[in-house]
C-alpha cells in the first residue's frame, strides 16, 4: 500500500506539475511599459499625413480598442540577444500617436501582451481596431536601423485571422508584390470621414506570409509607376 500511495502521489504530482507548465504556456508574455519609456500625444487639428506604413496587424473582433487587449505576435524565435522591438502607433484621423522601444532580447514564439501607460484612455477607447492601427518591428541594437523586420500585433488575444497592411498611398493606386509571382493582391481604399494617417488598407492571407518573408507595395499615380516599398516580415 505505500509503494502504490507513494507511485500515485508521484503521478498525481506529475499530472498537476504538467498542467501547470500547460497553462503557464497558454497565458502570454507580458511587456509593462513605464511612463518614460511610452510617447504619446492626442491633438485637436492636424494637417500633416504620416509616412506610407501605417499598421501590420490581425483582424479584430474587438469592437472598440482596449489599451489592456494589445498583443505582439512573434512567428518565429528571436535569436539576437541585443533584439529592440520598435513600436510607433497612429489613429486614422491623425489625431493620436504613440511611439515606444523595448529591449525584448532573446525570446520563442509565442504572443506578448503589452501594458500601455496611456494617459488619453478615454479618447483611445473611442476608437475602433481599424481607426487605430500599430506598427511593431524588430531590428537590432537601434530603432533606427534599416534591418528592421515587421511582425503582427493585434487588439485582442484573436489572432487567427488574415494580416491587414494599413498604408497611406496618398493619390496612388496600391497593389502587393510578391516576389516570384505575378498575381497582385488588390488593396482598397478606406471609406471613413477623415484618413490623414492612413487610407488604404491590403488584406493579406494568414497563410501567405509563411512562404514569403518580403512583400512589395507596387504603386501607381496616374500611370506612372512609383519606387516599390520593400515590407519585410519576420
Amino acid at each position: 500500500m505505500k509503494i502504490f500511495s507513494g507511485r500515485a502521489l508521484l503521478y498525481s504530482t506529475a499530472v498537476i506539475l504538467c498542467f501547470m507548465k500547460s497553462a503557464m504556456a497558454q497565458e502570454p508574455r507580458m511587456i509593462v511599459l513605464q511612463d518614460r519609456q511610452f510617447k504619446e500625444s492626442f491633438l485637436q487639428k492636424v494637417t500633416v499625413s504620416g509616412g506610407v506604413r501605417a499598421g501590420f496587424m490581425f483582424q479584430s473582433a474587438l469592437d472598440h480598442v482596449d489599451i489592456h487587449e494589445l498583443y505582439i505576435h512573434l512567428q518565429e524565435s528571436v535569436e539576437e540577444q541585443d533584439a529592440m522591438l520598435c513600436v510607433n502607433m497612429v489613429s486614422r484621423d491623425g489625431r493620436y500617436t504613440a511611439s515606444w522601444e523595448y529591449a525584448i532580447g532573446q525570446q520563442s514564439p509565442g504572443s506578448i501582451a503589452v501594458n500601455l501607460p496611456s494617459k488619453y484612455q478615454e479618447q483611445i477607447a473611442s476608437y475602433t481596431p481599424d481607426a487605430l492601427v500599430v506598427l511593431a518591428a524588430i531590428t537590432k541594437k537601434d530603432c533606427q536601423a534599416v534591418d528592421n523586420k515587421y511582425v503582427p500585433t493585434s487588439w485582442g488575444k484573436h489572432h487567427n485571422s488574415d494580416y491587414i497592411l494599413y498604408v497611406n498611398s496618398g493619390n496612388t493606386d496600391t497593389v502587393i508584390g510578391i516576389p516570384g509571382q505575378s498575381e497582385r493582391i488588390q488593396c482598397s481604399k478606406i471609406i471613413a470621414d477623415s484618413t490623414v494617417a492612413y487610407d488604404t488598407k491590403c488584406i493579406i492571407g494568414k497563410d501567405l506570409l509563411g512562404e514569403t518573408k518580403s512583400i512589395f507595395l507596387v504603386r501607381n499615380n496616374f500611370g506612372n509607376r512609383l519606387p516599390n516599398i520593400e515590407f519585410r516580415v519576420r
